[in-house]
């Protein structure tokens, strides 16, 4: 009888440690899977480039400030200088840079951002009084003010120079001369007045001279002209969002959620110019209400996300690669780089 009391305490033992060891097992595993379904950032933080690059966001400032509860945090910022050390550090989730710039952080920081989408297209303008000039071949022998040494309108401006058979800052008679002693804010200004003849900016700069003054004009189509010589029909990139590589992992859900609220921003503001204006003026984002709405239909302010974006992006990059490959981190980004 003993034995069988014995007997039956062990057996009962055993099947509560394995029932308990099984419940261990079913919990260890439960948390995971609801981790993965469930997690939330306590806060999201993203930041606008004071200036024309935070135009397409300005509806994320003047809409609901959360994503699926998570409060929104959205600041400006003054220049992508000031963003990406906050990027880098983990004080900003999510922000505005030159493709050049996010390709360089990428390749130079361990994949430290990735790029979401590209939410700003090729704008650029050779812009003047100068009725002669109507392609790029005209140029020659011209000095142009160009708007940011090592940013994308100095080496665009290069390309097509490169490729329409023009010389740059040579001792030719026939070179064309760069100029950049001029801030990229003051260009506009030194047009109107006469100080210079010819400049190569984007929007708004080139709505902004032509307001002031009717006889600046485009002398030619940048836009078309690069397509026309790379072969690639869909322009180019100059602005994109990039997010931070952890929070992209962690919370893939909430980055797609921010890039669907930064998606329809851009249509409302492609949708009613004037509108928009208003809001980026009321939200101090560096740009009159009206300035904004004559530019906003010139400055193609698009949403290309991820991976449908890394054909255009690698062309762009591309084009650094052959005039300054440091300016992206010497190389082009792998796949990786492309959210989802």
């Amino acid at each position: 009888m003993k034995q069988k009391i014995v007997l039956t305490s062990v057996l009962l033992v055993f099947f509560s440690l394995s029932l308990t060891a099984g419940a261990r097992r079913d919990q260890s595993a439960s948390p995971q899977n609801t981790l993965v379904e469930t997690a939330k950032p306590q806060v999201i933080k993203a930041a606008a480039l004071n200036g024309p690059s935070g135009v397409g966001m300005v509806y994320l400032f003047e809409g609901e400030q959360s994503l699926d509860g998570v409060p929104l945090q959205m600041e400006i910022a003054a220049t992508p200088d000031v963003l990406l050390p906050k990027l880098l550090k983990g004080e900003l989730d999510m922000g505005i840079l030159p493709p050049n710039a996010a390709a360089k952080v990428y390749t130079k920081n361990n994949g430290a951002v990735i790029m979401g989408a590209i939410v700003g297209n090729g704008m650029l303008n050779l812009i003047t009084e100068d009725t002669s000039i109507i392609n790029f071949a005209d140029l020659k022998g011209k000095t142009v003010s160009v708007a940011g040494q090592g940013s994308t309108p100095d080496y665009m401006i290069r390309y097509l120079a490169d490729k329409s058979g023009v010389e740059v800052n040579t001792s030719s008679q026939d070179a064309l001369t760069l100029d950049f002693s001029i801030p990229t804010a003051e260009i506009a200004a030194a047009l109107i007045s006469g100080k210079i003849a010819y400049a190569f900016v984007p929007e708004p700069f080139a709505s902004v001279a032509q307001m002031n003054k009717s006889s600046i004009r485009r002398a030619f189509d940048v836009q078309k002209l690069y397509a026309e010589y790379s072969g690639n029909a869909e322009s180019y990139p100059m602005t994109v969002l990039v997010v931070r590589k952890e929070f992209a992992e962690q919370y893939p859900h909430f980055v797609s959620l921010f890039l669907e609220q930064y998606k329809s921003s851009i249509e409302k503001v492609n949708a009613d110019p004037q509108k928009a204006g208003v809001l980026v003026e009321k939200y101090s984002l560096g740009l009159k209400a009206p300035i904004v709405a004559k530019a906003v239909p010139n400055a193609a302010f698009v949403y290309t996300e991820g991976k449908e974006a890394q054909s255009q992006v690698e062309a762009l990059l591309s084009i650094f690669m052959q005039f300054a490959p440091e300016s992206i981190g010497s190389s082009l980004p792998d796949e990786g780089f492309y959210f989802r």
